[in-house]
């Protein structure tokens, strides 16, 4: 379970180079799945979202699955599916990866079925050759209670920032053979800003290659020498850029919070330095990296989203 945007989406699609060939990656997006509207269309969105990890990661081209019983009692058709599947590629295991899997909800809500999370409960429990993964960006108390019953044999990993070391590496290193573009200080203003966070940090370098570019092309029009690197006045300089166009995933974030907790970062704004002794009123906001506990008080955790909830408190 995560956050928003710390990159757990990018790590299930690095999965295949990251695991042994015996191991098939077989990833679905909950996200598309949310508009099905019956049990047989989830079913067959699964099925069909299965078929292509399969041939792209491992050459692996699946036995069709039966229509017609997809139609008619659809879980059952899955669970047989996946039998016929360990017998056609014996000696596979199968990792099922499941990317915004709370989206199930709104299926349970739509079709009044718990059908869909007993089938994964069943795979779970009686299926040896299947691992599931569940990647969301909720904690289980965040949910609806019946998932309990339904997770109850998994184990929790949390994603959450980037080491200095890696972000680091991320900054300087994005793809192979990138230039030299940024000073020391213009890297430990990105650190700063970001706290790591991986998605923040893409989003600034994202923002400052662009600036570079434009500051480039207008010098090529003055005739003037190029310049080669940023600084750290450069990054400061990309802020409300880097605020615009990650604007929605800036927004999703302070949206997700109640009412009064967006009030109480508004009052941390205008007052920096806030009791200790209130922790506890707020600690669903320490849990959700939000903010941190220091000796003197409360603090935001990632000084760019400070930057974006000042900007709200201001309209």
């Amino acid at each position: 379970m995560e956050g928003r945007r710390t990159g757990k989406t990018s790590a299930l699609k690095f999965l295949p180079k990251k695991v042994g060939s015996e191991l098939v990656p077989l990833s679905i997006d909950f996200q598309g799945a949310a508009a099905a509207t019956t049990l047989s269309g989830l079913a067959e969105f699964i099925a069909d979202e299965i078929v292509e990890p399969a041939r792209r990661n491992r050459n692996l081209q699946l036995p069709a699955i039966d229509r017609e019983s997809l139609k008619s009692d659809p879980f059952m058709a899955l669970q047989k599916w996946f039998v016929q599947i360990e017998k056609f590629a014996p000696g596979k295991r199968f990792l099922l990866c499941m990317d915004e899997f709370e989206r199930l909800e709104e299926v349970v809500e739509h079709t009044g079925s718990r059908a869909p999370l007993n089938f994964l409960r069943y795979i779970l429990q009686h299926r040896a050759n299947w691992i599931l993964l569940f990647s969301g960006s909720h904690t289980l108390d965040e949910l609806n209670p019946y998932w309990n019953d339904y997770l109850i044999n998994t184990q929790s990993l949390r994603m959450t920032y980037l080491q200095e070391a890696e972000a680091r590496d991320l900054i300087q290193h994005p793809i192979d053979n990138f230039p030299d573009i940024y000073t020391e200080g213009a890297i430990d203003e990105i650190i700063y800003l970001t706290r790591c966070q991986p998605y923040y940090v893409q989003l600034m370098c994202r923002v400052l290659v662009d600036r570079l570019n434009a500051i480039n092309r207008e010098k090529s029009r003055l005739n003037q020498e190029k310049q080669t690197q940023l600084a750290q006045g450069d990054v400061k300089a990309a802020i409300l850029k880097s605020l615009e166009q990650g604007g929605a995933a800036f927004r999703e974030r302070y949206q997700e919070l109640t009412e009064s907790e967006r009030e109480f970062l508004h009052k941390l704004i205008k007052e920096p330095v806030l009791a200790v002794a209130e922790s506890r009123s707020w600690q669903r906001l320490v849990e959700k990296e939000v903010l941190e506990v220091t000796e003197k008080g409360y603090r935001f955790q990632v000084p760019l989203f400070q930057k974006f909830v000042e900007i709200q408190s201001r309209q």
